[in-house]
């Protein structure tokens, strides 16, 4: 980067004086009028981009048509649209009139749509035309198409009569600026009530912790509706001056990333999972000797960062060493990852560490961090001077994190939301009498106050002989192999460890005929050598749990578990009851055997 870290963050102050999230846009220093803002790739492959001076006109412009159409400060304005340019401008419109931004996930069915717009009394709902918008057929609630024909949010953006005419409106921190809607893996979405303050707070918390400057690029692509990428991936770069891509899809990352050339990302662990896995497979495609190359690679990375953490470096011939593997080896993912990639933050779920240190051994850098939308959402992240792989790292500034009797990770501080919209009794339960957010999730704090989680409170599976199994560790592991597209434990009252697992069918096929010298058996998802040999291969990337979590039995599921299918939270957390009645068959079928 051009600054140094001894240069002060310019959103860091931006953040902290800010009295609306809009002000981070309206009020930009009268020198980045001409700093791109925002990129998008066009059906011809092209990138075309916005600047900033182009965004705040055309956010006035939606602002002076909203007030005009009655939308007034307090006004629950719903918007349900695909990552675009568009959905920052409504949004940011939507904030500078002191209304409240309803934000609905585009993976979600008509009828859980239906639920947030309706709970939280949305005035008018901005939408992407097309099957989005399909899924307002049966409510009667305005609507505005965000591009397309006629009156459009688009049209209004590039209408110069709106000039002038948007109505200056008093915004405080305290003031309500969004309600999230919790996807959760149970129940109803609850809205969540988050201010101005809780959201610039949490900026500016980011931004001291981890530096983020004017020419910095980041590529979003996980749905700016979940509060990890609007505050991270939207508001953030608003406040530090950074430009943002929008990834066409999260299938298309591959293919976007080396185009964007990002210098950050932020993302949950599925993608450092694949990341993971390409390399595994490609190493094991590969001859021995490359193999060699990486495991050695590995060590002297590994060895490295930790001397860099204590301000030291290699020496000598393992200087010359590393120099030589790095471009071997680590070279060509950092060209795949665009070549100037300054850092990679994860959040949404707990990184399995060792994927964790097998992206810091290459020289990429990944901050491991925890959050929830009940707290805008960021708590805690791992800072750069300092990487503890294994932790999500220690609080933010302004952040205090302690521990229930129970283990359960409570938090205060000003990003902490309001509570859930028209819901006293849950909030109450959520926030104690001294502020605690009680987070639902078991952790452990360490001496120098880095946090590691172990699994939800609520989802922490008590075997029938007492022992404890946290879940997410267990399908971590699982995770590792190649072979495995997704995994579901089941054990809550069991005698002992099953699994549900989701092939990756074309390289289950690939790793069979390389080790057995012949094709998978016609019949393989039920053939008990294939179940065997998959038992051994998980057998293998289990082998530091303790015996009583690893998995012993297993049966393959046929198709994977997606958002659009209800099983998967927007996040990719898995929605296990609703999994688990979906399978309840398979895993009587597993406990009978």
């Amino acid at each position: 980067m051009a600054e140094t870290s001894a240069t002060p963050c310019p959103g860091l102050e931006r953040a902290c004086q800010a009295r609306s999230l809009a002000d981070l846009l309206l009020d930009m220093p009268d020198s980045w009028a001409d700093r791109p803002l925002l990129r998008s790739r066009q059906p011809d492959g092209r990138w075309t981009g916005l600047r900033r001076g182009q965004v705040r006109q055309s956010v006035l412009r939606i602002a002076a048509w909203l007030q005009g159409h009655g939308i007034k400060a307090g006004d629950r304005v719903g918007i349900l649209s695909h990552n675009k340019a568009e959905w920052l401008m409504a949004d940011v419109a939507i904030l500078a009139i002191g209304a409240v931004t309803v934000p609905a996930y585009f993976t979600d069915p008509p009828e859980a749509v239906a639920h947030v717009f309706n709970d939280a009394g949305a005035s008018l709902i901005l939408v992407e035309p097309g099957e989005q918008q399909q899924k307002l057929a049966g409510l009667d609630i305005p609507t505005l198409p965000l591009t397309g024909d006629g009156e459009t949010l688009r049209a209004i953006a590039d209408d110069p009569s709106w000039d002038g005419r948007s109505e200056a409106v008093d915004i405080g921190r305290d003031d309500l600026a969004t309600l999230i809607y919790t996807s959760g893996t149970t129940g109803l979405p609850k809205g969540v009530m988050l201010t101005h303050g809780n959201i610039l707070s949490d900026v500016a918390a980011c931004i001291e912790t981890v530096a983020v400057w004017p020419d910095d690029v980041l590529l979003s692509f996980l749905p700016v509706s979940h509060a990890f990428e609007r505050t991270v991936g939207q508001f953030l770069p608003l406040a530090a001056g950074g430009e943002i891509a929008y990834a066409e899809s999260v299938t298309t990352l591959l293919r976007d990333i080396p185009e964007v050339r990002p210098t950050l990302m932020i993302s949950v662990p599925r993608l450092y999972e694949k990341i993971y896995a390409g390399v595994q497979e490609s190493l094991h495609q590969g001859p021995a000797f490359k193999r060699m190359l990486f495991a050695q690679a590995q060590r002297l990375g590994n060895d490295r960062r930790r001397l860099q953490q204590r301000g030291k470096d290699l020496g000598g011939s393992r200087a010359l060493a590393w120099w030589l593997l790095d471009r071997l080896v680590n070279a060509q993912l950092r060209r795949k990852l665009g070549g100037r990639l300054r850092l990679f933050v994860s959040g949404g779920a707990s990184l399995n560490p060792k994927i964790a240190r097998f992206l810091l051994s290459a020289g990429i850098t990944v901050l491991p961090g925890y959050g929830l939308t009940e707290a805008s959402p960021v708590v805690s992240v791992n800072p750069l001077q300092r990487i503890k792989p294994d932790t999500v790292g220690p609080a933010l500034p302004g952040v205090e994190l302690k521990l229930s009797e129970e283990g359960e990770l409570l938090a205060r501080g000003p990003m902490v939301m309001k509570g859930y919209w028209n819901r006293p009794r849950e909030t109450a339960e959520s926030i104690d009498a001294d502020g605690w957010l009680h987070t639902g999730d078991k952790a452990v704090i360490d001496t120098d106050g880095y946090v590691r989680i172990v699994d939800r409170v609520k989802e922490i599976m008590v075997l029938s002989n007492g022992e404890n199994v946290p879940p997410a560790v267990v399908e971590q592991h699982l995770a590792l192999d190649p072979c495995v597209l997704q995994a579901m434990i089941i054990a809550d009252g069991r005698d002992y460890v099953v699994a549900l697992v989701v092939p990756d069918e074309p390289k289950l096929r690939q790793h069979w005929q390389r080790e057995h010298g012949r094709p998978l058996p016609e019949q393989w998802r039920r053939d008990a050598g294939v179940r065997d040999w998959m038992l051994e291969r998980m057998a293998s990337d289990m082998h530091d749990l303790p015996s009583y979590a690893q998995v012993q039995r297993f049966m393959f599921v046929d198709e994977e578990w997606t958002q659009e299918s209800g099983l998967l939270t927007p996040t990719l957390k898995l929605k296990r009851r609703l999994i688990v009645d979906l399978h309840k068959n398979d895993i009587r079928r597993l406990y009978a055997e």
